[in-house]
């Protein structure tokens, strides 16, 4: 460290030629750093001697950078920069506490990313970093703090609270339901393009299972979509390319808004759900027990738990 000190120049005088330099002048330069244009000039000479180089073109009425000048103005600014930007990073974590939660893509875009903005104005002084990604296996990953995560409320070591429950149902764009005939009971379905979420890659129901509910099967060879992410899904029913699986809280404000309709009443309750989850062994902080209680009253405006047991952390 002492041979990189030694080989670099005092900081006021790089300061100096930045603001020189950016300017052309060394009197808007003093203005900026609030001294004398004389101190510019002499630290800048001073610079020029250090380095055993001419950084400016002096005339009488203005002063212009040297090829020198100019080649040394673009390594001293990417450095100042560099040095602005890490300080203020810095600043911005003493000022704000985080806290990481990670999602499946589709709950995390359809549901919890278009809320925080609620969250930052209750917590303007803890910022989320949202992890969302398809890897559905497990969603509480390495550095999170916490996980929104589906299942049945099981995970082996952590504890988990219930927040969502799961309803599923047909949803369509307007568009599309306009341009079908009949379209009013599940069995009608067999006469629409389906929009599927690729089983293999997740362990939500399908509409093989959903119409399995209904006492319909589907037929072999039809031509319908398939997609293995589920905000896809989502946005190949809005651009009216058929009709989707919809999961009630992560549709709820495009049926809202009418962008999606409901083609049918009919639909399908499980005893599975969306759950908080964080290790049995880690204790909350206080910004992670912020969220989860945001998060919880967020669900809780959206209707009742499930039951009793389901209001409280349990651990398996």
């Amino acid at each position: 460290m002492r041979s990189i000190i030694k080989a670099l120049p005092p900081l006021t005088y790089l300061v100096a030629f930045e603001a020189a330099a950016r300017y052309q002048s060394f009197t808007q330069a003093a203005d900026e750093l609030c001294v004398t244009q004389a101190a510019v000039s002499r630290q800048i000479r001073l610079l020029e001697e250090e380095l055993g180089c001419v950084l400016f073109n002096r005339s009488h009425k203005a002063v212009t950078l040297t090829p020198d000048g100019r080649k040394f103005q673009r390594a001293v600014t990417a450095a100042l920069e560099l040095l602005a930007s890490s300080a203020s990073e810095l600043k911005i974590h003493r000022s704000c506490s985080t806290v990481t939660v990670s999602a499946d893509l589709a709950i995390a875009s359809l549901w919890l990313i278009p809320k925080l903005p609620l969250f930052r104005m209750a917590h303007p002084d803890i910022v989320v970093h949202v992890d969302a990604s398809d890897d559905h296996t497990h969603q509480l990953r390495e550095g999170s703090d916490i996980a929104i995560q589906f299942g049945d409320g099981h995970w082996p070591g952590c504890n988990a609270r219930f927040l969502l429950g799961e309803e599923i149902f047909p949803v369509c764009s307007p568009a599309y339901l306009a341009g079908i005939q009949s379209l009013e009971t599940p069995a009608d379905l067999s006469a629409a393009t389906l929009i599927h979420l690729e089983s293999e890659h997740w362990d939500w129901m399908d509409w093989a299972t959903w119409l399995a509910h209904q006492n319909i099967a589907l037929p072999a060879g039809r031509q319908d979509i398939y997609i293995s992410s589920y905000p896809a899904v989502i946005q190949a029913a809005l651009s009216g390319q058929g009709i989707a699986l919809g999961w009630r809280h992560q549709v709820d404000e495009l049926l809202a808004s009418g962008a999606l309709v409901r083609p049918m009443a009919a639909s399908v309750k499980t005893r599975r759900g969306f759950y908080l989850v964080h290790p049995s062994n880690n204790l909350l902080s206080e910004e992670a027990l912020s969220f989860c209680e945001w998060t919880i009253e967020q669900c809780m405006a959206a209707g009742p738990l499930k039951g009793t047991s389901d209001a409280a952390w349990v651990g398996t």
